[in-house]
């Protein structure tokens, strides 16, 4: 009994030395503001009133919008995975924050036993009971450590369930605006298709009247059958966008056939912008936090890895009842008590945990650079969203003259070509001009539309 008091002693002693490093987060070092950071103003010209946070897609005043984001968060079953993930390391937390508690455990049991001898029967009869109980002594840190590498797990998680929900509210805003952008460019495909139509009656009454020769004729026609050619591509472009928001609010491909056949315009987004500097939006996205959730729980692993170097050591004790007797004697109780201390240690394993200690420190290693990168990748995303919302800008105000100037060229070409001071070559021309600048425009305003969603994931903005 001496010598367990001592050994206790000893364990108590160095109990508080926990192994391997303590984590210190990185300093995020971002630059003062983005190199487009004048972009944020010249988005909010002419905007009233600041930014609203919440629900940034509402900003497009859509309520078919609005409905389809709002059921992709509630039913999307990426989303629900990340939560089920999320579950399971809440419960990993439990498991390892149980790893260094006391552990109990009981048992009954019951015997009896007949023997023969000088012409009589023995009967004896035992009933035992017993109560064991483990206390692990966290000595070096090791439950610590996994413990720390769990919560740091089930950050990381929180922060993948944040980002799932960011992508999918992205992908369906990004998705709904491709789709009425398309419903416009087909709108247009249509009236250009019709007006070419028209063109081939007066070529053809003129052919007939033998004012133009056959070469007007077919050209005509093959301007007709070009347009229409490019239709079928813009329905199954539509198609494909109303089969991507059923998958993605939870449903079966076809669900959105109804709802989503009627042409509507691009909607405006008429809310303002948010004024960032990159600190603030290193702090908002999820992918960042994710990054360094996981470089956390890399380095506890490190703490795991060391740990093992060291012996494990555990306290048990019990305490059994034993009740006996023969016959019709009496019963006897017997009470034994124990408390034992166990010290293990591997001695060689071939260099295992070294390997292991290795691989844990280069995983921190790689999860550094993960995060630094991310940083990185996360600035760059957003210079290239307001890079782009800047350049859209600037292609929709010469797409809009180029749409005007080609629809004056088209009706004069189409004048002057009734009254013969011009060929049917010059028509065709004006009216592929025009369409095309039509085509263009619409394109625009659905890549601007779009931009402005992705500009709000970069921003890392739910």
């Amino acid at each position: 009994m001496k010598n367990f008091f001592l050994i206790l002693s000893s364990i108590l002693i160095v109990s508080a030395c926990t192994v391997g490093p303590d984590y210190q987060s990185p300093d995020l070092n971002p630059p003062q503001q983005f190199p487009s950071q004048e972009v944020f103003a010249l988005l909010n010209n002419g905007k009233q009133g600041d930014f609203d946070s919440d629900q940034w897609w509402k900003g497009f005043n859509d309520p078919v919008l609005n409905d389809l984001v709002d059921n992709a968060i509630l039913e999307n079953y990426d989303i629900a995975i990340a939560a089920a993930r999320l579950k399971q390391a809440q419960a990993n937390v439990r498991f390892f924050d149980a790893g260094d508690r006391l552990r109990a455990s009981t048992n009954i049991g019951a015997e009896v036993q007949n023997s023969r001898g000088d012409g009589e029967n023995d009967t004896s009869t035992s009933l035992a009971g017993g109560l064991a109980a483990v206390l692990p002594l966290d000595i070096f840190g090791q439950n610590k450590r996994e413990t720390e590498a769990a919560t740091a797990q089930l950050e990381s998680f929180e922060a993948a369930l944040r980002g799932s929900v960011l992508n999918v509210s992205t992908d369906v805003a990004t998705e709904y605006l491709t789709l009425r952008g398309n419903q416009r460019q087909l709108e247009l495909l249509r009236e250009s298709v019709q007006l070419q139509e028209k063109t081939l009656s007066i070529v053809n009454s003129r052919y007939e009247a033998g004012l133009s020769p056959e070469l007007d004729l077919q050209r005509a026609r093959t301007s007709v059958e070009n347009l229409r050619a490019d239709i079928p591509l813009l329905e199954q472009s539509l198609n494909n966008s109303r089969n991507q928001l059923a998958v993605l609010t939870g449903n079966y491909p076809g669900f959105y056939d109804d709802l989503l056949s009627g042409t509507s315009p691009v909607p405006e987004y008429t809310s303002s912008f948010p004024l960032l500097v990159p600190y603030d939006v290193l702090l908002m996205r999820p992918d960042v936090a994710q990054a360094e959730s996981d470089l956390k729980q890399a380095v506890a692993n490190i703490g795991v890895a060391e740990a093992n170097f060291y012996p494990v050591f555990e306290l048990s004790g019990g305490i059994r009842l034993t009740s006996t007797g023969i016959n019709g004697l009496p019963v006897t109780d017997v009470i034994v008590s124990s408390i034992n201390a166990l010290i293990e240690q591997t001695l060689l394993d071939g260099g295992a945990r070294k390997a292991n200690f290795d691989i844990a420190v280069a995983q921190a290693e790689e999860q550094l650079a993960v995060y630094e990168q991310t940083l990185r990748n996360a600035i760059l995303n957003v210079e290239t969203s307001l890079t782009a919302l800047q350049s859209s800008k600037d292609r929709q105000i010469s797409l809009e003259k180029s749409v005007q100037s080609s629809q004056r060229s088209f009706a004069q070409a189409e004048t002057l070509y009734q009254q013969g001071l011009i060929s049917f070559l010059d028509v065709v021309d004006a009216q592929r001009q025009f369409a095309s600048a039509e085509q263009s425009l619409a394109r625009e305003t659905t890549n601007y539309a779009t931009q402005i969603a992705q500009l709000f994931n970069s921003l890392g903005i739910q």
